[in-house]
């Protein structure tokens, strides 16, 4: 029965988002009401307010999902998966769900760029940055400043770096409307920034043991 309700909860917060932002693009994300959300997705204003607590919150749903897309990419890794690997794979595992979402991802790009607060909130959160380091120091380890690893202070600057390249990319993806290939853009900024990588997870074990 959890199951079931879990599900039935994720179906209607995905049909609430889908409505949402239909309505959005109709009438301009200002001129919608959450009322005007349950109403036209046939459910009750209670219902809505029990997934969303604001209107805000249901525009923020969009950059969550795809922490959901990082998180499960990084929790498929195998153990042994180099730092270049599981990079790649859960940036690439975030493209793509853009790139099969792409028309509420650009309407959501669209809404965060005229509203600073839920800018800041969706997109340069501390959460994208705290899961990049968390991603670095599993992969390589560490260091305590008598082993090899990468210390917490490099850590946050390569995952700086990474972050910041990706939002500019992504504003560049929305500028031009949101029509390419997130996919192969991350690729090939993947393949620039992957010389700043620290090392691989490899390297690390092998210069502990010097």
């Amino acid at each position: 029965m959890a199951g079931l309700r879990e599900r039935r909860h994720r179906e209607t917060k995905e049909l609430l988002v889908d409505v949402a932002f239909g309505l959005f693009a109709e009438r301009g994300y200002g001129n919608v009401t959450m009322e005007e959300v349950a109403h036209a997705a046939g459910v009750s204003r209670s219902t809505v307010y029990r997934r969303f607590a604001t209107k805000d919150d249901i525009v923020l749903e969009v950059p969550r999902r795809w922490l959901g897309a990082f998180d499960a990419a990084v929790a498929d890794l195998d153990d042994g998966a180099s730092l270049t690997t599981a990079v790649t794979a859960a940036t690439l595992a975030v493209a793509r769900h853009i790139d099969e979402h792409h028309v509420t991802a650009r309407a959501a790009y669209s809404i965060l760029d005229t509203a600073p607060s839920l800018q800041q909130a969706g997109v340069a959160t501390t959460a994208w940055l705290e899961r990049f380091v968390r991603l670095l120091q599993a992969r390589v380890g560490p260091s305590d400043g008598t082993t090899a690893g990468i210390d917490d202070e490099t850590a946050r600057i390569v995952a700086g770096a990474y972050l910041g390249a990706i939002d500019a990319m992504m504003q560049y993806w929305a500028m031009m409307g949101g029509t390419a290939s997130v996919a192969e853009s991350s690729q090939r900024l993947l393949d620039r920034l992957e010389p700043i990588l620290p090392f691989t997870a490899g390297a690390a074990h092998s210069l502990r043991a010097r």
